[in-house]
């Protein structure tokens, strides 16, 4: 019999499976690293608070570059998260589509360390999230697709991909049903299903 676990906040879970999936990957960070980084898994899951699941990066990393200076630090880290969920999530899908893995590790470690040298204090404190992220990128694309691997994520993630490809290239009214069903509501560029 397969047991449901229950948890009261979804940040904490994925914390653990953060740390945990760090140790096995042999990334050396800041504990609040580990934390940005779960943040950043449960906000994805929160499909409303993720908008770089709706918008190229690309796209997002030059609005955030050409944003205001109070709002830009905000939108480069909206721009790494992006890319850090997309290539540990959904990097089978971007192989898939041929865009270059390469590509979202530069914007997202580009990202990350813009971010953090706007996020400087005056008195000089790092803030040690963004900049551990901006200069270790790829390893923690690893951590991210670590955790999703180890609770099956992964095999969801591709189920949910390929659903989303059949509906887009085909327009599969079923494939759309299967995916509202999933919490997944696909939205043609005229703005419905």
């Amino acid at each position: 019999m397969t047991t449901i676990e229950t948890c009261s906040d979804l940040g904490d879970w994925f914390e653990g499976l953060v740390i945990t999936a760090m140790r096995k990957r042999r990334v050396r960070a800041a504990p609040e690293t580990a934390s940005y980084v779960a943040g950043v898994l449960a906000t994805c899951s929160a499909r409303a608070e993720a908008p770089f699941l709706d918008r190229p990066l690309v796209v997002l990393l030059d609005e955030a570059l050409a944003a205001p200076a109070h709002a830009r630090c905000a939108a480069l880290q909206a721009v790494g998260d992006g890319a850090l969920c997309l290539s540990g999530l959904f990097g089978d899908h971007a192989a898939r589509r041929q865009v270059d893995a390469g590509l979202y590790a530069r914007m997202g470690s580009f990202a990350y360390r813009e971010a953090a040298a706007l996020a400087r204090e005056p008195e000089g404190s790092e803030p040690v999230a963004l900049a551990e992220l901006g200069e270790q990128f790829p390893r923690f694309v690893d951590v991210v697709a670590e955790v999703a691997e180890a609770q099956c994520l992964g095999a969801v993630t591709k189920s949910i991909v390929a659903l989303y490809d059949r509906w887009k290239g085909a327009g599969s009214a079923r494939a759309a049903e299967e995916l509202c069903l999933r919490g997944v509501f696909p939205v043609k560029d005229g703005g419905s299903a």
